[in-house]
């Protein structure tokens, strides 16, 4: 599985390759993809649903917390207050916390009868799942970076990394403002 992720080389373990991001992206759709065919089918109870919005909550707490606190160090290492090595150390401790909340949403989600037909969930469900494939392919992103030390970033992956948080941000704020809309209805 040893690849290449545009001009980068490959790495001993394969994390870094199109192939491994492909593979680990189509498990995760399929997983995505039973949840929301478990959601369209479930009969809920009431008491099931409470306990699912409790869980979902905290998810959300756990997970967006966990990735704004990831920011922070981004912002940390930019205005100069940390050292490359320390902004990766930071966001490493964070990688199980973000994917904990992040499989907490998705699985409670589950039984909080989602109204499938709305466009509304329709692109929560979107976002959803580019957050999913932003978190993979942020992984290789972070095994690069851990590489390089406290080497100056070139554009390149200064830009990847930018682009990165800013489509973890838009997906995590769309994401939980439709949640919000939608928990009014």
């Amino acid at each position: 599985m040893l690849g290449e992720i545009g001009a980068g080389r490959a790495t001993a373990r394969g994390w870094d390759s199109w192939q491994a991001f492909c593979g680990y992206a189509v498990l995760a759709t399929g997983v995505l993809a039973g949840a929301v065919w478990i959601a369209g089918h479930a009969r809920i109870s009431p008491e099931v649903h409470f306990w699912g919005l409790s869980v979902h909550l905290a998810s959300l707490v756990v997970g967006f917390g966990a990735v704004l606190f990831a920011d922070s160090y981004a912002l940390r290492w930019a205005i100069g207050r940390v050292t490359l090595s320390e902004m990766l150390r930071g966001m490493n401790r964070l990688h199980v916390p973000i994917w904990a909340g992040l499989a907490g949403l998705v699985g409670s989600g589950c039984v909080l009868e989602p109204n499938l037909a709305s466009s509304m969930t329709r692109t929560k469900l979107v976002m959803v799942l580019l957050l999913t494939l932003n978190g993979i392919q942020a992984a290789a992103l972070a095994r690069r970076l851990r590489a390089r030390g406290d080497a100056p970033l070139t554009g390149r992956l200064l830009a990847w990394g930018v682009a990165t948080g800013v489509v973890s941000q838009v997906c995590w704020w769309t994401a939980t403002g439709i949640g919000v809309v939608n928990a009014q209805r």
